[in-house]
């Protein structure tokens, strides 16, 4: 019910150009209390009074009193001053006829019952200095004169008497005086700009100048009218009726001259022409070579008057178009030189007798009507009967027509002109101060014996070949009277009068929609005592704002019955509103409700595209348009999307780009969404939007409980809103922080929230992980990364869809570099620790955990991050400690100090790292070692498999055939995934290769497991130079005889190290020398010759000797080979034995030889040398 009353106290649709506003009503028109027979005839209207004459022959002075409350739109209160009747009373007469006020100089003339008074203003006090006298009609003021000008010269007023015009000067301390009188007579009405009047009596008009006294005929009023007789044709000498020579006289004829005197001396040449009376257009054949202002056009004479016009079908009202009729252009008229055509010869003559002409209607006079839209044009009106179309011809101070007709339901009671008019055909841009200019003509219709009236609205300065011009009507209803056709018409006659001066009207309506109101969505305590507070300080300066821009001015009053209503030109925001207001609702029973119509909102938007406002109301206006107009194209994806129904594409982009356009606050929108209506941040301020808006939200959320609307995104809230929001939603995000654009932090958190709320939603169903992110999901990345306003909430959201990952990125995007770092590591760690994520995207989490620990400064988070890696995965983890190219370096020893404390899983692979990695750090060799042994030890001494495990080892390579691989490659190749087993490979590494290790020490704890350990009891034995020992070990404990000869080769160093191709295993520093190779290879064949396999034992020995035979001596051989073997086991070595000693003879005779040569040449230089010197003789004592 309450949607039902809401609708019942809507007003009616203003999209009319005009609106009425009440001036008064309930007038006391009769002394003697109601009565039905007396009416008001004029009414005028002048600062604060307001005069009111009536059919009684009564003129009604009321005192307009202000409105009691503070409320200017408030009607003003009218109190009776005083209740005149003019003196001369006639019951059977017309009553009131005319009231014309002369504000300059505080006078008034009243024509009643054909009889002209002069009244003192405001009290209407009769000047007695003027005697009453018969006329006809009483004006002519130039309406180019400032009505509130100087008093000094008076005013000049046209009196209307039965055969001549009387211009008469009225001044405000002397009496009326006579200027001059012109020979027309009967003059009913007469509009003057300057010296020129446009003037008609009872059957046509004619255009004046009451300076030069010419006339031109225009044509006739009714085209029925058999009395109008010709009109038209050259300008006609009025003869003037002088006046007593005055000083005063002759003062107002310069008062008449003086603003045309330059125009008069300008056309002084066909003025003169004029005054001499040059002939009528009949009288001469000859066409002027030039027509002068006054020279009648042939479009005007009689024979080109408007033909009487056809009753056309009823043109039906409330906004219907119609057609104006286009002057007939000059180049049609016939030319006075070219010949008539011959006469009709008989037989050119048609035989048969013509259909006779239908007879013309009944002639019925006409009141004419004149009105001036601007200082060079007159209106003029003519017809054929009084309800029949009427015509209205413009025509300018030349008596040219000068722009096209225009059309009236019928023959005007009544018209007025609104507004300068905008000049279209101007090269320029047209003058952003020049407003529409309107016709108002009250018409009326009859239907089945009754009359109705109406005030037709239409533009006078559109030119109707441009197409259809529309045509509008006052609505009545506000008048409380029974009204037809929508309220376009009553039972009731009108009048309309353009009243003496504009009066300020205050249109409430224009405050309530464009004054700033605050959209409360959820109301609290709290925050109605702060409205309230902000409401009473805000109060004053907006009813200032509000009636600035709802104060108007209007000139023209209407009036029917006992009431009087100002004609106000309807204000753009109401006019386009009334629009919107009529798509606004859909009646659902006896119910209201918002249902808009997309198509009229649509048109609405179209019609306001482009348009530049031209002053600050309407740069408000149309910005309130564009807002309500887009809220309700909205409006109406929201409520099909609650009917679920989906949306053309066109239809979604015709929404979004209204809400662009409109750059309403986002606020407003996502309140009326289901889900995100939750995202809205109002602030202490509210949401500030416009009055009208805010009362259409708060009806709509009224009647729409937008947290129950479906929420699928899947469905039609998916299709029709979330997508096109969400670019609505990126284009604010994309103006934060341009000028124009709000500044309110409220905003922006809203949009931030709502526009990642939108995403999630969306990138719901798409796949996990980030092999293909889709668009939802780089936009997310996109939204994250940069700063946002709403980081709280954000937290909110992505923790209450579990999208962690992408709440680091937010941390990392948002953060104070203070805690970023620590906010990002502490929801990778939870991620990490099986916290669900449903986006999936952190991929190899703790390698970027130590990539990014890798980056960041803070010691602290780096050793609690790294310990907590280090405990999860110690190999990753110890990269942390030792990675020289980490922002934070640690100290080996501090490094182990942590690990010990926090991971001591991950010590040793640290210290592998420093060992193995590095090599820098030899003073951690000892302690990795005896981590491996406390590991192999360990599992030895706890699980007899394993060392059965190790005993199987042993069994299964001796048992392989040659070639076999080493015993350290076997172990490697076929590791176990035991740690045990990986810490043992490692232990044999570090006892081969480094030489820092207390061997006594590992000596002491491998000797109780050296059945089990025999590889690493082999490299203590060669430390110890045990190389016997360890020769033995290989060959019977491990039958690994390829490492028995490398270990001849190049020493207990190289057993366990990983070959290099083409480079010896170990340093040229550590190869032992070629006797003690020959040693050590004299052992191990020792140990060949004590193989158990005999087939073994001889076919290592004959390897051995045959490919090492070379470091053994042969006599050694000879001596522990058996005597049962075959020469053959070993004639390799045998031969290469010979061979070496007969290659070893040979090399020692060449030696000799060589050394025989060489002491000749030694000798012969001797002898030589001996000769040179010659004898030396020694005397001896």
């Amino acid at each position: 019910m309450a949607e039902a009353s809401f609708q019942s106290q809507r007003p009616p649709p203003l999209d009319g150009p005009y609106i009425l506003r009440k001036l008064v009503a309930n007038l006391p028109l009769s002394a003697d209390g109601p009565s039905t027979d007396v009416r008001i005839t004029c009414v005028e209207v002048w600062n604060g009074n307001l005069y009111v004459g009536t059919s009684a022959s009564e003129i009604i002075h009321f005192v307009l009193l202000p409105p009691e409350t503070d409320d200017p739109s408030e009607e003003p209160t009218a109190i009776i001053a005083s209740r005149l009747e003019p003196p001369h009373n006639d019951n059977s007469g017309p009553g009131v006829q005319q009231i014309l006020l002369l504000p300059k100089i505080s006078k008034a003339c009243v024509l009643c019952n054909n009889t002209l008074s002069i009244y003192s203003l405001p009290e209407l006090s009769p000047d007695s200095t003027f005697k009453p006298i018969g006329c006809l009609w009483v004006g002519g003021v130039d309406l180019n004169e400032d009505v509130n000008g100087s008093s000094e010269d008076g005013v000049v007023v046209v009196i209307g008497l039965k055969k001549r015009l009387r211009l008469v000067q009225i001044s405000e301390n002397s009496p009326p005086k006579a200027i001059k009188a012109i020979e027309y007579g009967g003059c009913l009405v007469s509009v003057r700009r300057d010296t020129f009047s446009c003037a008609a009596d009872a059957h046509s008009y004619a255009l004046l100048d009451i300076v030069h006294q010419q006339k031109i005929g225009l044509f006739p009023i009714s085209s029925l009218d058999p009395d109008a007789g010709d009109v038209g044709g050259a300008a006609e000498h009025l003869a003037t009726v002088p006046s007593a020579p005055s000083r005063s006289a002759s003062s107002a004829d310069r008062h008449l001259r003086g603003p045309e005197e330059q125009r008069g001396h300008a056309r002084s040449t066909s003025l003169n022409v004029l005054g001499l009376g040059g002939p009528s257009r009949t009288a001469s054949p000859q066409p002027p070579a030039q027509r002068y202002g006054f020279d009648v056009p042939e479009s005007l004479s009689r024979d080109m008057s408007p033909a009487p016009a056809r009753s056309p079908a009823r043109v039906p009202v409330g906004g219907e178009h119609s057609e104006r009729s286009s002057s007939r252009p000059r180049g049609g008229a016939t030319s006075p030189d070219k010949p008539l055509p011959p006469p009709p010869t008989e037989e050119d003559r048609p035989q048969a007798e013509e259909p006779p002409l239908p007879q013309p209607p009944p002639f019925i006079p006409l009141k004419p009507h004149v009105a001036s839209p601007n200082p060079n044009e007159f209106l003029l009106t003519v017809g054929t009967t009084p309800s029949d179309q009427g015509v209205g011809m413009f025509v300018n101070l030349d008596g040219d027509m000068c722009r096209g007709s225009i059309q009236f339901s019928s023959y005007p009671d009544a018209i007025a002109v609104d507004g300068s008019g905008m000049d279209f055909s101007a090269s320029i841009s047209p003058d952003m101060n020049a407003e529409e200019g309107y016709v108002l003509a009250v018409v009326h219709r009859e239907s089945q014996g009754n009359t109705t009236y109406g005030v037709e609205v239409q533009r006078w300065d559109v030119d109707p070949s441009a197409g259809e011009v529309d045509k509008y009507w006052l609505n009545f209803s506000p008048l409380g009277l029974p009204v037809h056709s929508k309220g376009s018409y009553i039972s009731t006659p009108i009048g309309m009068r353009t009243v003496v001066q504009p009066f300020d009207l205050v249109i409430p309506e224009v405050g309530a929609k464009l004054t700033v109101r605050k959209l409360q969505l959820t109301p609290t305590e709290e925050a109605a005592e702060e409205a309230t507070r902000v409401e009473k300080s805000q109060a004053a300066a907006d009813r200032e704002f509000a009636e600035r821009l709802s104060k108007l001015q209007s000139q023209i009053v209407v009036w029917a019955g006992d009431q009087i209503w100002w004609t106000v030109r309807n204000p753009l925001v109401t006019q386009l509103d009334s629009r919107i207001e009529a798509a606004q609702y859909a009646q659902v029973g006896d119910v209201a409700r918002i249902q808009p119509g997309r198509g009229a909102i649509e048109k609405v938007l179209g019609d306001i595209r482009g348009r530049e406002p031209q002053n600050e109301s309407e740069y408000l206006s149309l910005i309130y348009i564009r807002q309500k107009a887009s809220l309700m194209l909205f409006m109406d994806v929201v409520l099909r999307t609650k009917a679920d129904i989906i949306i053309f594409e066109n239809e979604k982009r015709i929404t979004e780009q209204a809400l662009i356009e409109g750059e309403m606050d986002p606020r407003v929108v996502l309140s009326l969404m289901p889900i995100l209506y939750r995202e809205v941040v109002q602030g202490s301020d509210g949401i500030q939007i416009y009055g009208g808006i805010t009362t259409l939200v708060e009806h709509f959320l009224q009647q729409n409980d937008v947290s129950a609307m479906p929420t699928n995104v899947n469905g039609p809230f998916g299709d029709n809103l979330l997508h096109f929001v969400k670019r609505y939603l990126q284009f604010w995000r994309r103006r934060k922080g341009m000028a124009s654009v709000t500044n309110d932090p409220s905003v922006f958190k809203s949009v931030d929230a709502a526009l990642l709320h939108i995403l999630l939603l969306l990138d719901q169903g798409s796949a996990k992980g980030t092999s293909s992110p889709g668009a939802q999901r780089a936009e997310l990345y996109d939204l994250v990364d940069k700063e946002v306003e709403c980081f709280d909430r954000a937290v909110q959201l992505l923790e209450q869809f579990k999208r962690l990952f992408l709440l680091s990125r937010l941390y990392q995007g948002n953060c104070k570099a203070s805690v970023k770092a620590s906010h990002v590591l502490a929801t990778w760690k939870r991620i990490i620790e099986g916290e669900e994520d449903k986006g999936g995207e952190l991929v190899d989490g703790e390698q970027k955990v130590r990539d990014y620990l890798r980056k960041i400064r803070d010691q602290g988070l780096v050793e609690e991050y790294g310990a907590w890696l280090a405990n999860r995965n110690p190999k990753l983890g110890v990269q942390v400690f030792a990675d020289d190219q980490s922002r934070v370096k640690f100290d080996p020893t501090r490094a182990v100090a942590l690990l010990r404390d926090k991971a001591p899983g991950a010590v040793k692979d640290y210290l592998e790292y420093l060992v193995f990695g590095q090599k820098k750090h030899p003073q951690y060799v000892n302690e990795l070692i005896a981590f491996y042994l406390d590991s192999v030890i360990n599992e030895l001494e706890s699980n007899a498999g394993s060392r059965a495990t190790l005993s199987q080892s042993y069994e299964t390579y001796r048992i392989l055939e040659p070639p076999k691989p080493t015993y350290f490659s076997f172990i490697n190749d076929n590791a176990l995934a035991a740690e045990w087993w990986h810490a043992r490979i490692r232990l044999l590494q570090l006892l081969s290769e480094t030489s820092s290790y207390d061997v006594n020490t590992v000596l002491s704890r491998l000797q109780p497991y050296e059945q089990e350990l025999v590889s690493e009891m082999i490299i203590l034995n060669g430390r110890q130079e045990r190389h016997e020992e360890a020769l033995k070990l290989l060959t019977h404990g491990l039958g690994d005889y390829n490492t028995a000869i490398s270990y001849c080769l190049y020493g207990y160093a190289s057993i366990h190290r990983r070959a290099t191709p083409g480079a010896p295993p170990v340093s040229h520093s550590q190869i032992p020398t070629r006797p003690e190779q020959s040693r050590m290879f004299g052992h191990l064949l020792k140990e060949f010759l004590t193989i158990e396999d005999l087939s073994q034992r001889v076919e290592r020995t004959s390897e051995l000797l045959e490919r090492f035979g070379g470091w053994l001596d042969v006599a050694d051989v000879l001596a522990i080979v058996p005597d049962d073997w075959s020469v053959d086991v070993f004639s390799g070595f045998l031969i290469q034995t010979l061979r070496k000693l007969v290659r070893d003879k040979a090399e020692s005779d060449i030696v000799r030889a060589l050394s025989d040569a060489q002491n000749s040449q030694t000798s012969s230089k001797l002898v030589e040398k001996r000769d040179e010197y010659g004898a030396t003789f020694e005397r001896v004592a």
